[in-house]
């Protein structure tokens, strides 16, 4: 029977060696990657809105437990910030580039909409995990109004990173069958399931990744262009 109390930190630990494999095979992006990493990390204190009600894992120290937000929690948010910002990137290089001739004023809106928006909606219903979903959505959309170029950058990361996703957290299970049943607060989920894994986590992959694969363009106001074009 394997030990559940150290499951999140072994589930981290594989979004880890996935955070690795990108940075690998991303050279080019690198520094992409530890912004990406950087900025997500202080974003595990959202946890303090997720425990209890959507899930309470086992964590060190009884962290989560305890004081609702662990180091597990700010690991495994620097993981996924890492890969969902250059996932879609690696898998296209060769058919994608950034010019990245001249940098401009740094652009935010979006992503204050999305923390506005977000923070109306917790306002309005309690159900921490749909408001951050409708969020990202919206921020999407935004995302793309604004910056159309990028738009083939978000839907590659966006597909690229929910099935990533969805394999890692198999890995998860595959280690602890009953990870979903002993952590998350299953009267709180929509009840649809994709292999054991909830929906709302697939459904906050590509929203997240939507948003998080194009925020160092926009953020920076890059261009993205096909490989080759100047």
């Amino acid at each position: 029977m394997p030990n559940y109390h150290y499951a999140y930190l072994v589930g981290t630990g594989i979004f880890w060696v996935a955070w690795i494999v990108c940075f690998v095979l991303g050279k080019p992006y690198r520094n992409q990657i530890r912004w990406g990493t950087l900025i997500a990390a202080p974003m595990a204190l959202t946890s303090l809105l997720f425990v209890p009600q959507y899930w309470t894992p086992a964590s060190l120290f009884n962290l989560d437990q305890r004081i609702r937000v662990g180091i597990e929690d700010f690991l495994w948010a620097a993981a996924v910030g890492g890969i969902a910002c250059i996932i879609g990137e690696v898998v296209v290089k060769d058919k994608l580039a950034a010019l990245r001739k001249s940098r401009h004023k740094r652009h935010y809106a979006p992503f204050v909409f999305i923390v506005v928006l977000f923070g109306a909606l917790e306002f309005w219903r309690n159900n921490t995990m749909d408001n951050t979903i409708i969020s990202f959505a919206a921020g999407a959309i935004v995302l793309a109004y604004l910056r159309p170029n990028l738009i083939p950058l978000m839907v590659t990361s966006t597909i690229s990173f929910t099935v990533l996703y969805f394999v890692l957290f198999l890995a998860v299970l595959a280690l602890y069958p009953e990870f979903v049943t002993r952590f998350y607060n299953l009267p709180n989920l929509l009840g649809i399931y994709i292999r054991k894994v909830p929906i709302e986590e697939l459904l906050f992959a590509a929203t997240g990744g939507a948003i998080w694969s194009v925020a160092y363009e926009y953020v920076h106001g890059y261009r993205l262009e096909a490989a080759g074009v100047i």
